[in-house]
């Protein structure tokens, strides 16, 4: 097991992967080193998973580990060394948060004794005890004790380089221990020496929050701190300055801790801190539906039976249209506007005719005197979406339209605001007996008619794509913050669209998006994924050095692999969620490509989303998937621009098609889907990969042009030129070897080797680098399995791909086609093309 590699995996999935999924991966990893008998693997990552279980709050899980790991090191007869020690630190840690008080301080006490023996005074491994073991006595009650630690450790921290997150932890753990030593003395009496101790305790909070934001606050007990600051607030009973401390410390556990334990006690801390400065809860929120059809049955119902019985079963009651309300969405905040009691009546024209003016005023009555017994103030504005209607003109103008056409045309259908039909389909209807007013709900509940939403799907994930998949990442290489963060923005935005179209459900106005999509039975992960990405900052730091790409994720950026993660969160429900997408009569293999504007395209290829069964079953064609490439190929070719003027293999289809497909035929399945779609994305985004190719090999044939061209071209890391070049050494090894056997066939290819290259010939070494240096990152690694794969069963590449040659130029034989050359050469060889 490579360990290094494993840990730093598991480190790089904080604030990118849920913690479901990073539990998920070290479980595994653990499995892996025990199966492999590598205990020392074993032992480190035991280890991580104590600490791991420790802070998600898993304390059957963690007290299990804990026992594998002492049976470890007993197993190993480690007592008393370091390592022993440090594996003790996390256990007595874990029992600790696990409520094991005594034998938590049994295993601090015995790993001080081993950092005594082994390690220097200055020892950095010292102050994590000491902060470590401040949280024990924190939990006893014992704060002197916890406040000596704490500053132990923090007089030991100051005196270390590169320690600044150390230095905010110990700050904020050490002005936790103030906070609560502060309390003892008040109790005590010893109101002076109470108020200096929470003085100094709330110094210390300050510069620990200063610091975890100068280092872009994006550590994971940055939410402790900003939390102990809002329980500094609380006990001085100033409950408006601690809530957003509370809500700022809520939003970085859950993007990096979860909702545990510490979560739960923080989110009840906030509601008690709300509720002392008079901010309405959630649990004391009335919901505005709620209420006026409590009014509505009240004082509404009868004075439509005393006043407009035999109108009663001809008037429809509800409540319907624009608010959160109607959506029932609306919540504590939203109590401080459009908040006021109503319901809405709707009639035919002709009976608005005779009691609609009647019906009106003593409905507005009935709202004032309301408010006046209620103490609630009228809200004019708000009246203007609540009495009495007629149908056709309350769907009218809710939908904004000049004139009410029951039946829509595609055109209508289009240009409607979509959070405009949510409102013709939220809230509530009373009673309608008529049911005149539900008919044409309902056919607007129907949703949009296929072909419409296919477009409006399409649309949706090309705008998602645009600016998830690529304007992001341009934005941040060229260091425009501001255009990033809306590429950001927008993207969620699009993301949203496209998951309420896939439900066949009206997305409501953009600030109850993210809400409604709550009532639609997508996976938890999928939007706690949304909201990690909103969370997230911009990840600067990732870009320094780097180059934009088209086709390399920026894998050091969280909100890059987080917006992937959701690109394939989305494909896969399109293509197998509870309402999956006909997305074409492309094969099933061709759909793993998490970039959806190929989708996009897709669905306007096939805007009526008939059913090509035939088509969708039928197994894969490897030689029609050949076809394709070189189809593809052919048409990237023309396109290129020569120096020289075209050049003559730019019209020779048949040595072209002949030539690549005898490269493409000796590749495997895997292998030539993944290069076909490299392709497809390719041309999307409206990228030229043979000009890429014979650009890049100018770096070696005309190097003074290559530098100027250089620049248009996606950065190859070093990672991946090392990787290529060892590809690139098998391959040349297999054309020489090639050349001795068959020298009329080699000779009439390309020479062999770079140092052979000038501006008039391209040698096959040079012409390998250009190609697979367009590859993307999964071609690539595909393709050198498929190399590797081949020298180690003896095979040679160059032999399979020449005998395909031979076999399409009408040769029995490799053998026959070496004697052939001798009197009648291929026409138009490799060098050509």
């Amino acid at each position: 097991m490579n360990l290094n590699q494993v840990l730093a995996t598991y480190d790089s999935m904080f604030g990118k992967n849920s913690m479901q999924e990073i539990d998920a991966y070290l479980t595994n990893q653990i499995q892996v080193a025990f199966s492999e008998k590598d205990s020392l693997s074993a032992l480190s990552l035991l280890s991580e998973m104590t600490s791991f279980c420790r802070d998600t709050s898993q304390k059957e899980k963690g007290i299990e580990t804990c026992k594998q790991l002492l049976e470890l090191m007993a197993e190993l007869d480690m007592t008393g060394t370091l390592e022993y020690a440090t594996a003790l630190l996390n256990i007595a840690s874990a029992c600790r948060a696990f409520g094991m008080l005594q034998e938590s301080l049994a295993f601090f006490e015995e790993v001080e004794r081993v950092y005594l023996e082994k390690l220097e005074p200055l020892d950095y491994r010292f102050a994590g005890l000491y902060n470590n073991w401040a949280l024990l006595y924190q939990e006893m009650g014992n704060f002197r004790e916890a406040e000596s630690k704490e500053k132990k450790a923090l007089a030991l921290i100051d005196q270390l380089p590169d320690t600044s997150i150390q230095r905010a932890t110990t700050r904020s753990n050490l002005a936790t221990t103030l906070l609560q030593l502060s309390q003892e003395l008040e109790k005590e009496g010893n109101l002076s020496d109470a108020e200096k101790t929470y003085r100094e305790a709330l110094d210390y909070l300050q510069d620990s929050i200063a610091r975890f934001e100068k280092e872009g606050g994006d550590d994971y007990h940055f939410g402790s701190a900003l939390a102990a600051m809002g329980d500094a607030y609380f006990i001085k009973k100033e409950y408006e300055k601690s809530v957003p401390y509370y809500e700022r410390a809520l939003s970085e556990l859950l993007k990096n801790m979860g909702k545990g334990e510490y979560y739960r006690r923080v989110k009840e801390h906030l509601t008690l801190a709300k509720k002392a400065a008079g901010i309405l809860t959630e649990e004391e929120f009335r919901r505005n539906l709620d209420r006026c059809r409590a009014f509505y049955e009240t004082y509404g119902r009868p004075l439509i039976q005393t006043k407009y019985a035999q109108y009663e079963s001809r008037i429809a009651v509800g409540l319907v249209g624009e608010g959160s309300d109607c959506f029932g969405f609306d919540d504590a905040i939203s109590s401080d506007h459009d908040y006021g009691i109503g319901f809405c009546m709707w009639v035919t024209r002709e009976d608005f005719a005779q009691i609609g003016e009647s019906l009106q005023r003593d409905y507005l009555s009935l709202i004032r005197e309301y408010g006046s017994r209620e103490q609630e103030t009228v809200d004019p504005h708000l009246q203007e979406r609540r009495g009495v209607f007629i149908i056709e003109d309350f769907y009218g103008n809710l939908l904004n339209l000049s004139s009410w056409e029951e039946d829509f045309d595609e055109s209508t259908w289009l240009t409607i605001s979509e959070h405009l039909l949510a409102c013709g389909v939220n809230g509530e209807v009373y009673r309608d007996d008529l049911g005149e007013f539900t008919r044409i709900r309902r056919k607007l509940m129907a949703h949009y008619p296929e072909k419409v939403r296919r477009m409006r799907l399409a649309k949706a994930l090309h705008e998602f794509s645009q600016n998830a998949q690529s304007n992001y990442a341009r934005m941040m290489a060229r260091e425009d913050y501001v255009t990033a963060s809306l590429c950001v923005a927008q993207a969620l935005k699009s993301a949203m669209e496209i998951l309420y179209l896939l439900k066949k459900t009206y997305a409501p106005y953009y600030k109850w998006m993210r809400k409604g999509l709550e009532m639609l039975d997508f996976p938890a992960e999928l939007l706690e994924n949304i909201d990690r990405i909103a969370c997230l900052p911009l990840q600067k730091d990732s870009w320094k050095g780097k180059k934009y790409s088209p086709y390399e994720l920026n894998t050091e950026d969280a909100i890059v692999v987080s917006l992937e993660k959701l690109a394939r969160d989305i494909l896969n429900q399109m293509q197998s969620g509870t309402a999956p997408v006909n997305l074409g009569t492309a094969p099933a293999d061709y759909r793993q490509d998490p970039f959806l504007d190929l989708y996009s395209q897709e669905l306007l290829k096939n805007p009526e989303g008939k059913e090509e069964q035939m088509e969708q079953e039928k197994e894969v064609d490897f030689e029609e998937l050949v076809d394709t490439i070189v189809k593809m190929e052919w048409k990237q070719f023309d396109k290129v621009r020569n120096e020289g003027g075209r050049a003559s293999c730019q019209d020779n289809w048949e040595t072209f098609s002949i030539m690549r497909k005898s490269q493409y035929l000796a590749w495997p399945m895997e292998l030539v889907q993944a290069y076909l779609r490299d392709l497809i994305d390719a041309d999307s985004r409206g990228w030229n990969m043979i000009m890429e190719k014979y650009g890049r090999m100018m770096e070696s044939t005309v190097p003074e042009k290559y530098a100027q061209l250089s620049k248009e071209f996606p950065e190859i890391n070093e990672r991946r030129k090392n990787i290529q070049e060892t590809i690139i050494a098998i391959q040349v090894e297999w054309m020489e070897e090639f050349a001795t056997r068959y020298p009329n066939l080699a000779g009439n290819a390309r020479s062999i080797h770079t140092t052979e290259d000038t501006p008039y010939n391209t040698s096959y070494e040079t012409y390998l680098r250009g190609e697979i240096s367009t590859y993307s990152e999964y071609t690539l690694f595909l393709y050198g399995q498929f190399i590797v794969s081949l020298k180690q069963q003896g095979e040679n590449l160059a032999q399979h791909i020449l005998q395909n040659t031979a076999h399409l130029y009408g040769y029995h034989t490799i053998e026959s086609a070496e004697e052939g050359l001798k009197a009648n050469p291929i026409v138009c060889s490799l060098r050509k093309e």
